[in-house]
């Protein structure tokens, strides 16, 4: 999937204009005007969301964000406005953040610059922004609107349809789209869109809705609006949305990347949190490492690991900018393994494959170049990962535990897991209660397929033993390099190479890990011919068969017919610092009933259900 960076320039009227598409980006009688009066005015905002807990609009056709920037702008001025508002919006053609302020109306100057300070990296996928402490989210799916439809998650409560005209882009107006996207309607939607094309009224009135005709804006007589009031009821796209009551109390077992992670997620909705961990204190586990990377893992197919650790890095991002001091995210330099991997990385990139990487995310870099940045030259060229680096892994998960106010319960094991009633019950090897909630997190790695009886989730441990070198040793290494294993030299002089890789049932000598590690501290850095290491950092990493973390509601199956409310944040591998947010977030929405910043596809290929027998 691909994207191409919209053009936009100003016609002879003074007005933003597309050369891709020859049309305007709003009307000449006034953006701003026309989007309250069009848009907000014919989807009767703001008055159906007052009262509301959360409200969700999506869009078909974002442009410069005028009519986002109107509605947020409504959103902030009414008093009686609704707990939440979520906003998906698709675009296929996405502009810069200077576009945004150079050419949006001077009535929404000071949203336009908020929007633009906080405008994602041009690539393919769901970018989610913040505004207003995260009362407000922007869901902005970056990709064709032929692609989004088949990757929307959840329901919407109003619907703006507002592509250039369908004579112009006659993609974003095709009646099967409008009905797919019609599909996620709530009872009661609304829709409207200036645009009174025949065809597209009637994809409307075939999707369920009421249409009518009114009086339109500006120069315009007539615009389309409508609500959705289906004569029949249908099994309709509700992709991931769970119609259980919110919880107010939630069990955590795991304090670890993962566990602190949904902690701080579910605290920030107010839920009541207990965090219970076997070990004597957070992070005492695999989250333990001192300094971790951070970086996404590139694919000249844009595959599903791809996709969810770049999704996973931009969400983790948001959240460091709160732990400045544990944080180094200047960049990263991944090597080459070898001479043919660096020419097919080369040749990706010169056939824009899998798509025109943007500077300020991913670039080509010779071993010349990388030296002026990490300080070391390395054995071949490589790849430059802007914004990616290393975090105190785990003074950042106990961070994250005290702040966000989790009651926390250390030096207890869970046994199993038991539902009384509506209520989840974790309870110790006895039998005896350990903690009763509405819904229970289970983030404790391996040790999560315990917890689920009559379920068979198929979770591996995997040995890692990092090796520290003694002081001296990559003294001149700025941050951290990957590529055949990976290296760190930290802020505070901590220094270690690995990592290996070990199954239980075939480990190493301690002789031979040390070994292998520094093997590929000599196949990054040529130069280096003698380390001596001093000890190690070690830990297991959980991992499923395909690879990819197991995050999201535990399904009914054989079994375990009763899963209401219990969830799972497991088998990271060696990427936690990358998928703990992103599956955190996951998991609130699941709960609260929430737009789901992932895209349909991602979520299946995440979701526990996939190993799960059904029940008969």
């Amino acid at each position: 999937m691909t994207i191409v960076q919209g053009k936009i320039s100003l016609d002879d009227r003074g007005c933003a204009y597309s050369p891709e598409f020859g049309d305007v980006y709003a009307s000449k009688d006034g953006a701003y005007e026309q989007s309250r009066f069009v848009f907000l005015g014919g989807t009767q905002l703001p008055e159906r969301w007052q009262g509301r807990d959360q409200f969700t609009i999506v869009e078909n056709g974002f442009g410069l964000g005028t009519n986002f920037l109107t509605t947020l702008k409504a959103w902030r001025e009414d008093p009686q406005r609704s707990g939440k508002l979520f906003y998906l919006a698709i675009e296929g053609f996405p502009l810069q953040a200077s576009d945004i302020k150079t050419f949006l109306s001077l009535s929404l100057k000071a949203e336009a610059e908020e929007l633009a300070a906080k405008w994602p990296t041009l690539t393919p996928g769901v970018h989610r922004l913040t505004f207003d402490e995260g009362r407000v989210v922007l869901d902005l799916y970056f990709m064709p609107s032929s692609a989004a439809v088949k990757k929307l998650s959840g329901a919407f409560d109003a619907f703006y349809p507002d592509g250039f005209s369908p004579k112009k882009n006659p993609e974003m107006w095709e009646p099967r789209l409008l009905k797919a996207i019609c599909s996620h309607a709530r009872e009661g939607a609304t829709l409207a869109t200036w645009c009174v094309a025949s065809a597209v009224r009637k994809a409307f009135t075939e999707a369920g809705f009421t249409i009518q005709k009114v009086p339109g804006f500006g120069h315009k007589s007539e615009m389309t609006v409508g609500r959705f009031e289906p004569k029949f009821k249908h099994r309709r796209s509700t992709t991931f949305l769970n119609s259980a009551e919110k919880p107010q109390s939630a069990i955590v077992i795991g304090a670890g990347l993962a566990g602190s992670a949904v902690a701080c997620e579910l605290a920030r909705r107010g839920v009541q949190v207990q965090v219970v961990d076997a070990g004597p204190v957070g992070a005492s586990g695999a989250s333990a490492l001192r300094w971790g990377v951070v970086h996404a893992q590139p694919s000249g197919d844009d595959n599903q690991l791809f996709r969810l650790t770049r999704s996973g890095l931009e969400m983790l991002r948001e959240e460091l900018l709160c732990y400045p001091e544990l944080v180094r995210t200047e960049g990263l330099y991944q090597m080459a393994r070898d001479g043919a991997e660096l020419q097919k990385w080369q040749q990706q990139f010169a056939q824009l494959k899998p798509f025109s990487f943007p500077k300020d995310f991913l670039r080509l870099m010779s071993a010349e170049e990388a030296e002026s940045k990490i300080g070391l030259k390395p054995r071949l060229g490589g790849l430059w990962h802007e914004g990616a680096g290393i975090v105190a892994v785990a003074e950042w998960v106990r961070a994250r535990l005290n702040r966000s106010g989790a009651s926390l319960l250390f030096n207890t094991r869970v046994g199993s897991l038991s539902k009384q009633g509506k209520n989840c019950q974790a309870k110790d090897a006895f039998g005896q209660i350990i903690a009763e909630a509405d819904a229970v997190v289970v983030c404790c790695a391996a040790e999560t397929a315990n917890l689920l009886p009559g379920i068979e989730l198929p979770l591996t441990r995997w040995k890692g033993r990092l090796s520290l070198l003694c002081e001296g040793a990559l003294t001149d290494l700025k941050g951290a390099v990957t590529g055949p294993g990976y290296a760190i030299h930290s802020p505070d002089d901590w220094i270690g190479v690995g990592a290996t890789y070990e199954s239980a049932d075939k480990q190493m000598s301690s002789e031979e890990a040390h070994g292998k590690n520094l093997s590929h501290l000599t196949d990054l850095f040529p130069q280096l011919t003698e380390a001596d290491a001093a000890g190690f950092y070690e830990g297991f990493r959980c991992v499923a068969p395909d690879r990819l973390p197991v995050v999201g509601q535990v399904p009914a199956a054989e079994g375990f017919p009763n899963a209401t409310g219990i969830y799972v944040s497991c088998a990271m591998g060696s990427r936690g610092t990358v998928f703990n947010e992103l599956a955190a977030k996951v998991i609130a929405a699941q709960m609260f009933n929430e737009p789901i910043p992932l895209e349909a596809d991602l979520l299946r290929a995440i979701d526990p259900g996939r190993f799960f027998k059904k029940p008969r």
